[in-house]
């Protein structure tokens, strides 16, 4: 860029925006500019940006804005705009997988617990390699490790509310994610966690509203499994072959064959302390947490914490769940299918690139059992790969597909939720709230999960 280029371009900016474009510049330098209070939102997610970005982000970004003036008519670029378009370049780059990163994502969605070394082995990369990807996914978020409440040790157990057609919807602190889908019948997936013993309170609870739905089913829900896969990742972004797709469905494949139904287990621990739910609370966030920041966050002591999360993890409460979420597939799919016709797709789904796929029975008539599958795309794909879905299968096999439109998600609080004087979990009608689902709708996040096991 010459020093003409320069002064025309900087000259568009407002000082704002010159400051964040300066503080780029200096932070890729290794000098850091006191031009942002230290906790102010955009400087958080630019530090956490430039760390994660590959290459240089500010010829990146200057390059973008060059593009942008050059078409003319531009008057005035704010620093709300120059932080958009760091935004989507970030976004686009942490999506672009490096040829360890891919390996090592599905590495460690097979195997959250298992330390580095174990990690590279399985994912054939050296050690260095395993350590420098992990880093980078980590930095971008792209990967973190959560905990995953073990249900059999907590008396508890996973639900999926299905509503068609719903002018009200239950929500509360025992159900921390729900999904909406848009169309010409609206439709609500609210996931539950619940004490076993109260499965028939539960029921008779959702038995209450049905009359504001065209048609309610309660459904236990197995954790699930997530996966990765980069066959449909190349160096120009991710892309699905919608003929590779399509001609992989007409392969078919034998259907899937169901584990037996759980046995319920009804019985809640007895020795949980309050300070463990704190801990408990921070785990299912943050599984990796240091002892100095769990200790912050539970508010408990340094030696307390370390002591009793060695307690929670050797009794199996809390699990290591690995989370993927990749910027570029921003678009939901979720399919709800019968063995049979999970067998004949599930070829061609598991090419995907982010799936997850879990057993459903329905807990009001025990024959009923599907398997519910979630998939996240490259944005704009997503109807798409449906259409090919509806195309391809056949009309004698059971299929319901539809793209995720919103959710609605709050953190599960153990601490709230379990009384440790008595030992058993809350239970009351105050935990749950009737919602208008248009109310629900509006207030609803386009962030939206691929595992949906709380």
């Amino acid at each position: 860029m010459n020093g003409n280029d320069d002064e025309a371009t900087t000259r568009k900016l407002s000082p704002s925006a010159r400051a964040v474009l300066r503080y780029v510049s200096q932070f890729e330098k290794g000098v850091e500019l006191e031009v942002f209070h230290e906790k102010d939102d955009d400087i958080v997610e630019l530090k956490r940006m430039l760390v994660s970005y590959r290459g240089s982000l500010y010829n990146a970004l200057y390059a973008r804005l060059q593009e942008v003036i050059a078409l003319g008519d531009v008057s005035i670029i704010s620093q709300r705009d120059v932080m958009s378009v760091i935004r989507n370049l970030w976004r686009d780059n942490v999506s672009r997988l490096s040829s360890t990163e891919g390996p090592f994502l599905e590495a460690t969605l097979r195997s959250p617990g298992s330390n580095l070394k174990a990690l590279a082995q399985r994912a054939e990369l050296s050690y260095a390699q395993a350590r420098r990807a992990q880093k980078r996914l980590f930095d971008a978020q792209v990967l973190r490790t959560r905990g995953l409440l073990n249900t059999d040790s907590l008396g508890l157990e996973r639900v999926v509310i299905i509503m068609e057609a719903p002018s009200i919807v239950l929500s509360g602190p025992y159900i921390p994610l729900s999904l909406m889908v848009d169309g010409y019948s609206s439709l609500v997936l609210s996931f539950a966690v619940v004490p076993t013993r109260r499965r028939d309170d539960l029921l008779k609870t959702i038995r209450s509203t049905r009359s504001s739905t065209e048609r309610t089913a309660v459904y236990g829900i197995s954790p699930g499994k997530p996966r990765f896969s980069s066959l449909y990742f190349s160096h120009d972004g991710w892309r699905i072959d919608l003929l590779h797709f399509q001609l992989m469905l007409r392969n078919g494949g034998s259907p899937i064959t169901l584990s037996s139904l759980p046995i319920p287990t009804t019985s809640e621990p007895s020795d949980l302390r309050a300070s463990d739910l704190r801990i408990m609370d921070v785990l299912l966030e943050d599984f990796d947490i240091t002892a100095n920041d769990l200790s912050t966050r539970a508010r408990v002591s340094t030696a307390t914490a370390f002591r009793r999360r060695s307690e929670i993890l050797k009794g199996n409460l809390i699990l290591p769940r690995a989370r993927v979420e990749i910027p570029a597939l921003s678009d939901r799919i979720c399919c709800i299918a019968s063995p049979e016709c999970t067998g004949a797709i599930m070829q061609a789904w598991s090419g995907l690139p982010l799936t997850y796929q879990s057993m459903i029975y329905n807990l009001e008539d025990a024959s009923e059992r599907s398997l519910l599958l979630m998939a996240a795309l490259p944005a704009g794909s997503g109807q798409d790969v449906i259409g090919i879905l509806q195309q391809e299968v056949s009309r004698v096999h059971d299929l319901k597909a539809f793209e995720i439109s919103a959710s609605a998600a709050q953190p599960l609080k153990i601490s709230s939720l379990f009384d440790n004087k008595r030992g058993s979990w809350k239970w009351g009608s105050y935990f749950f709230d009737a919602r208008n689902y248009g109310t629900l709708r509006r207030e609803g996040s386009q962030s939206i999960p691929v595992d949906l096991a709380p």
